[in-house]
C-alpha cells in the first residue's frame, strides 16, 4: 500500500499547490482589470497602435456615427436563457477612425425587424471598453465571412469583411442604456473572471488529508491485529 500511497499523496499535494499558484496568478489579473476599469475614460486617440493590449479593459471616449448597413451578427449569444446574437457594428469617428463596436445583445428576430431596433443615425458621444476578440473555446465553429456566418469575434476578419480601413486590432464594447426601449440590450451574463482555484486547492488538499487518515488507520488496524 505504501508504494501506491506515497506517489498518490505527492500528486494530490502537487495539484493543490499548483491551484494555489493559479489562484495568485488569477487574483493578479483580476486586480489589474479592476484598476483599468476604474480609471477615468481616455480618448481613443490616446491608444497607440502598438502595445494597445496595455489598454485592454480601459474605458474610451469616442464620437461619431454607426454604419448600420454593415452590421455583423454573432451567433449563440444568450441572455436570460434566450438565444440571440451579439451585434457588431462598424463606427466612424469624427476624426476619421473606423472601428468595430459591440453594441450588445439582440434576439433572433432582429434581422426581420419584428422588434424595436435602435439604430441611431445621428452623431453620438459614446464610452466603450477596449476588448480583444478570439475564440472562447476550441469547440466554437470557424467563421464563414463568405456566407456572413459568425460564431466568435475575430476583429481583423470582421474589419476586412466590413471594408474598414486601418481599423485597430481591438473592439469597443458599449453598454446600452437600460432605460431606452427596444434593442440592443446589455449582456445578462457576467464578464467577471471565474476564480475557483481556492476551492480546487482545498479539494486536492482535502483528498491528500483523507489519504493520510486512511493510510494511518489502515496500518494502525493491522498493528492491532498483529500483522
Amino acid at each position: 500500500m505504501t508504494v501506491c500511497a506515497i506517489p498518490a499523496l505527492m500528486l494530490l499535494i502537487g495539484l493543490g499547490t499548483w491551484q494555489m499558484q493559479r489562484l495568485e496568478w488569477k487574483e493578479g489579473i483580476i486586480a489589474e482589470r479592476a484598476v483599468r476599469q476604474g480609471a477615468p475614460p481616455i480618448r481613443i486617440s490616446s491608444i497607440p497602435k502598438n502595445n494597445w493590449q496595455e489598454y485592454e479593459h480601459r474605458r474610451v471616449i469616442f464620437r461619431g456615427t454607426f454604419s448600420h448597413s454593415r452590421e455583423i451578427l454573432v451567433h449563440n449569444a444568450v441572455r436570460h436563457g434566450q438565444t440571440g446574437y451579439r451585434l457588431i457594428v462598424p463606427f466612424e469617428t469624427t476624426d476619421g477612425r473606423q472601428i468595430l463596436v459591440d453594441r450588445g445583445w439582440v434576439p433572433k428576430v432582429w434581422p426581420n425587424g419584428q422588434i424595436k431596433r435602435r439604430r441611431p443615425s445621428d452623431s453620438l458621444d459614446l464610452i466603450g471598453t477596449v476588448r480583444r476578440g478570439g475564440k472562447g473555446t476550441p469547440w466554437i465553429p470557424d467563421n464563414d465571412p463568405a456566407t456572413n456566418q459568425w460564431f466568435y469575434i475575430d476583429v481583423a476578419q470582421m474589419a476586412a469583411h466590413a471594408g474598414l480601413k486601418d481599423s485597430p486590432p481591438y473592439i469597443l464594447r458599449v453598454t446600452p442604456d437600460r432605460r431606452e426601449p427596444g434593442y440592443p440590450k446589455g449582456p445578462h451574463a457576467s464578464h467577471k473572471i471565474r476564480n475557483k482555484h481556492l476551492e480546487y486547492a482545498i479539494t486536492w488538499y482535502g483528498l491528500a488529508a483523507t489519504l493520510v487518515i486512511v493510510y494511518v488507520a489502515y496500518h494502525f488496524r493491522r498493528r492491532r491485529q498483529g500483522y
